[in-house]
């Protein structure tokens, strides 16, 4: 709970938008059991949301997909234009890839499922984490909430598959699902690199968005499962997930760790098996997820790069690492970007005496 001029405990003002009576009452009896979060309106489709944002300011938007006079899709739309806001998708339809991948590219910050469709009568065996989404959402930054518009490249079917010789860490958490879509959207495939990333979104919402996240980049996104490292490919872990590196006679394999995940031991296996050769780098999250696996990179002559806080939707992680020091900061996403181009187009005499 923030506080607000007065010193007093500020409650996270929340907007339930759902065409289902039901599921409104639900969300509103969710969210009100919680004393720091305070349900300040509802409404039944976009229309109403846009003009209860425009006379109650909510911090944060709950918002269903399907609904009638305006879907959720063409809401968030005019939330980007109008007032940029934390949105997160309270859907049945996280199953369908398209939906997933449009709400997230226009600036949702969060799918969550409804566990068991459009009408979920058992929504509150999810309250716990639902509220904690809401929270979360209620300390990201609007101003770098923006929609995604990808260059839709499409992928070399014909492309030679070539183990990759360096390795791109990623953590795209809480909120940073838009940043880590538009890198990838941006980031050329043809770059002796792979990519293995963690992002906070369920295994459920990954794997139906990756499929459209395939369609919008050259890269070759594969989400919750694992494979070979080569260059452009790119594997995603999701919630309570993260990644383990084998070694192979054909090269690296990831295999996706559901059991004991560990960020910091990824991180380490990564920096000893690449050493100048792996770059971890920071979209966004909370706090910093792996301190030893990041201090690990840097020993091993990797770089640790962190998008400032300002330009992150959530920077926490990245103020602790810089405050920590021992990494590098780009002050945009275009700069990001540069330093990821020249890191892996660059020629390492020190792995090559490895």
């Amino acid at each position: 709970m923030t506080l607000n001029q007065t010193g007093t405990a500020k409650k996270i003002r929340t907007l339930v938008v759902d065409d289902a009576a039901f599921m409104r009452r639900a969300l509103v009896e969710i969210l009100t059991d919680h004393d720091d979060i305070e349900v300040v309106g509802v409404a039944r489709h976009g229309r109403e949301a846009l003009e209860a944002v425009e006379s109650l300011d909510p911090d944060v938007i709950t918002l269903d997909v399907d609904m009638p006079v305006m879907d959720g899709l063409t809401t968030i739309k005019h939330l980007m234009v109008r007032k940029p806001r934390p949105v997160i998708m309270v859907s049945g339809m996280a199953d369908q890839g398209r939906v997933t991948f449009e709400a997230l590219k226009l600036g949702a910050v969060d799918f969550f499922e409804k566990p068991s469709g459009t009408v979920s009568l058992d929504m509150k065996d999810s309250a716990q984490e639902l509220s904690q989404v809401v929270r979360v959402a209620a300390g990201l930054n609007p101003s770098a909430i923006r929609r995604v518009r990808p260059l839709k490249r499409k992928n070399d079917e014909n492309k030679r598959s070539v183990p990759a010789s360096k390795l791109l860490a990623v953590f795209a958490l809480d909120g940073a699902c838009g940043t880590f879509i538009r890198m990838m959207s941006y980031l050329d495939s043809n770059l002796p690199l792979a990519v293995a990333a963690v992002q906070n979104v369920s295994r459920g919402v990954l794997t139906s968005y990756a499929i459209e996240f395939n369609g919008s980049t050259s890269w070759h996104i594969h989400a919750c499962q694992g494979g070979r490292l080569d260059e452009g490919s790119c594997f995603i872990a999701g919630y309570g997930e993260t990644w383990r590196i084998e070694q192979a006679d054909h090269g690296n394999v990831l295999e996706i760790e559901t059991e004991g995940h560990d960020p910091r031991a990824f991180l380490e296996q990564a920096a000893d098996m690449f050493g100048p050769d792996c770059m971890a780098v920071v979209l966004g999250g909370s706090f910093n997820p792996a301190p030893e696996g990041f201090e690990r990179v840097r020993q091993r002559g990797g770089r640790v790069v962190v998008l400032a806080p300002d330009a992150s939707v959530n920077g926490g992680a990245a103020r602790e690492l810089l405050a920590q020091g021992g990494c590098e900061q780009a002050m945009s996403e275009r700069d990001l970007r540069m330093l990821i181009n020249s890191f892996a187009r660059a020629d390492n005499p020190a792995s090559r005496a490895a």
